[in-house]
């Protein structure tokens, strides 16, 4: 969570704000105020307010009046939220009665079903969410969310109370009603209570209110006041409305109503030197929006799409030097790894190299130039098999290499045969080996026999040597012409 937030609730007739501190363990409530719209322009309302919190910097949430948008309740037969994003705008064009396209539109999933989704969507004129973005920054505000009033008080209960439950916020022009099933979200509607259209006696006026958030809770189809578990928490200006929660009871025949009261949770602490008495009734709301975790959030953000916060130049600098130590690290690392790899690949071509020169000097002991070992054995090579190309009838040449490499190919590796000299002319070659026996020199003429190239082949002689430990022998082959 941010050490400073400062958060503004803004609704048609008034902005509210309030500035915590979370640096400790405990929030602190530093600041707070609220002010009438209309009376002054816009960006300096906001000038007054923020002055009345005592707020220079940090982060910035702010939510707007539920009555600001319209809300439509949806089912889709998918539920990746990419596509639901995608289709959208146009499963609303036809119950929006203005063009789609001048419209911010966000979305909640309230219920996953086997085949699809229900959702809760809600829309707000891009003309009046790039004003109050354009007077924010004005005033030196740019906010992080942009969210409906309301909800996170909705949430925070959702967190702290396992039931379902309606929640109405209150206020002297308005109340919100905010329905919760399952621990989603279902359905938003915003009432009009103006002071004059109910009775002067408070009782009577409670009875209205508990009448009309009846009728929008039967209507809703999600809330049924005749499941006890069913519960309803008011919150916001109830001074107004005199012994509204048992009035309200009664109204939803038996349902329990309780009065929730953001400021008075654990954890959280009003500052006493504050020059203001802290009001819940007018404060909560923004209050519960700066309680908000930093991890991922359930509710509704406008901020996105062309409403989406840019970086500021300091904050690419903060990001730019947080990612400066490890970026620098991992190149000295990728440095040193590459300057070793790069030394150990030279060590093993060097040592690779003398091998070559090696076999060189050996294979060609009177060349004393050796300029590239590789490039003069290649020459040398092709000199030795263009020594002798007898060719034949059928105008295929073998060379002298090429001879050897048919002996080689035709005599089984598991033979012991060390060729002694061999002697090729167009007709015949001879060739004189040494074997370990006379059995595999019969195997050697009866091997070579089966080669194309060689048309009958004969033991010339086979001598035994004094010690009796080895067979020099000589083969005439005749080739096949």
């Amino acid at each position: 969570m941010a050490e400073n937030i400062f958060c503004l609730d803004i609704h048609e007739d008034k902005i509210t704000a309030v500035s915590v501190d979370n640096s400790s363990g405990v929030s602190i409530v530093k600041g707070y105020g609220t002010l009438n719209l209309g009376e002054t322009p816009f960006p300096e309302t906001l000038e007054q307010i923020k002055k009345q919190c005592g707020f220079a910097e940090g982060q910035c949430r702010i939510t707007l009046g539920a009555e600001l948008f319209s809300y439509r309740n949806l089912s889709l037969p998918f539920t990746d939220k990419n596509k639901i994003g995608q289709i959208l705008p146009l499963e609303l064009e036809d119950l929006s009665p203005i063009k789609i396209d001048s419209l911010a539109i966000d979305f909640l999933i309230s219920k996953i079903n086997p085949d699809g989704v229900d959702i809760l969507a809600a829309m707000i004129d891009k003309a009046v969410l790039s004003d109050c973005l354009s007077s924010l920054h004005q005033s030196g505000i740019d906010p992080e969310t942009i969210g409906i009033s309301g909800v996170d008080q909705a949430l925070i209960v959702t967190g702290e109370e396992n039931v379902d439950f309606a929640l109405i916020d209150i206020d002297v022009n308005w109340a919100t009603v905010i329905i919760v099933i399952g621990g989603k979200i279902t359905l938003i509607r915003s009432i009009s209570t103006p002071p004059e259209i109910y009775a002067e006696d408070a009782e009577i006026r409670s009875r209205d209110f508990a009448v009309s958030i009846r009728q929008t809770l039967l209507v809703s189809g999600d809330f049924d006041i005749n499941l006890k578990h069913h519960k309803v928490y008011i919150s916001g200006a109830v001074a107004p409305y005199e012994g509204l929660a048992k009035i309200l009871s009664t109204t939803l025949e038996g349902t329990p109503v309780k009065v929730f009261q953001q400021s008075s949770q654990p954890l959280l602490k009003i500052d006493s030197e504050t020059a203001f008495p802290y009001l819940p009734e007018q404060m909560d709301r923004a209050l519960s929006v700066a309680l908000r975790g930093s991890g991922k959030y359930n509710g509704f953000n406008f901020r996105k799409g062309a409403f989406k916060k840019r970086k500021t130049v300091a904050e690419y600098r903060t990001w730019a030097l947080k990612f400066a130590v490890p970026s620098a690290v991992l190149l000295l690392v990728a440095f040193t790894y590459w300057g070793y790899s790069y030394s150990k690949l030279r060590s093993l071509q060097d040592d690779l190299n003398a091998q070559i020169t090696q076999v060189f000097k050996e294979t060609l002991p009177e060349v004393t130039r050796i300029v590239n070992p590789v490039q003069q054995l290649a020459v040398k090579n092709k000199e030795i098999l263009n020594t002798y190309k007898p060719g034949g009838l059928s105008g295929a040449e073998l060379t002298v290499v090429e001879l050897l490499a048919e002996v080689s190919t035709r005599i089984p590796p598991n033979y012991t045969v060390k060729v002694v000299r061999l002697v090729a002319d167009m007709d015949v070659i001879r060739l004189k080996a040494v074997t370990g026996d006379f059995n595999t020199v019969d195997n050697v003429q009866k091997e070579l026999e089966k080669s194309p190239y060689f048309k009958e082949v004969s033991i010339s002689s086979a001598n035994q040597s004094p010690k009796g430990d080895e067979v020099s022998f000589e083969l005439k082959i005749q080739r096949t012409l």
